[in-house]
């Protein structure tokens, strides 16, 4: 159940950015308004990110660093 949890959350996250372009298109409120809760809903995402992080646990953490370090990886046979 942790585990679910923390994959929702972790991946949710990255869902609340369609939210910011939403409130960025909305034309009844101010700029004011419109910046205030693309602010909140940032910190929303980052907060939900980081409580998903700890729910999925050190494993999945390190085998995301894994993956990422695999597609940054430079092919020898292409270097001059």
């Amino acid at each position: 159940m942790r585990r679910i949890l923390g994959a929702l959350l972790f991946f949710g996250s990255f869902v609340i950015y369609a939210l910011v372009f939403y409130v960025a298109s909305i034309n009844e409120i101010t700029i004011t308004e419109k910046a205030g809760l693309a602010g909140m809903l940032y910190a929303v995402s980052w907060g939900t990110f980081a409580l998903g992080s700890l729910l999925l646990g050190p494993e999945f953490l390190e085998s995301l660093k894994k993956a990422i370090k695999l597609g940054f990886k430079i092919n020898p046979k292409n270097q001059k």
